[in-house]
Order: structure tokens, then sequence, then C-alpha cells
């Protein structure tokens, strides 16, 4: 299993049209650190497709990352469409 799978799983999952989380629940959801930059570079929460892996991750889930906060470890997924099951 992708290492991102399990976010892109848990965002599936959620019927709200905004998840607000910190990056430690991130971590928690994918049972590993986040890599050590995106908590230096706010270009790494960008909702480019060829961002990252976990850009792809969320993108595929039908989110789209919102109001990160680098400084808060923190950010908010936006629901923007249905993902497919």
């Amino acid at each position: 299993m992708p290492k991102y799978d399990p976010l892109s799983d848990y965002l599936r999952r959620q019927t709200a049209p905004e998840i607000r989380m910190s990056f430690e629940q991130i971590e928690r959801v994918i049972g590993s650190k986040l890599p050590p930059k995106v908590q230096l570079h706010r270009a790494w929460w960008s909702n480019s497709p060829s961002n990252s892996v976990m850009t792809k991750a969320w993108l595929e889930a039908g989110y789209r990352s919102e109001r990160v906060d680098i400084a808060a470890r923190k950010l908010v997924f936006k629901k923007v469409r249905a993902a497919p099951r």
C-alpha cells in the first residue's frame, strides 16, 4: 500500500465539506512522519497534481488543501467533488 493511501481513504470516508487537520493528525492517519520539508515549504501543500504523491492522495479523494498554517502545523482540506469509491 502506498504511503499516503490511508489519507486518501480517510478523506473519502468524511462527510463534512471541510476537514481541519494538524500535521500530527495526518501523521497518525498515514502511520509515519511527514517529510521535514512540509514544515518549511508552503508550496509542498499546493494542489498541483504533479507536486507530490501526497497531493494526489487528497485530490483523488475529492479535496483541496486550503488555509495551510505552517507555523501552527495545521490546514484545512475542502471537499470540491465526490470521490470515486
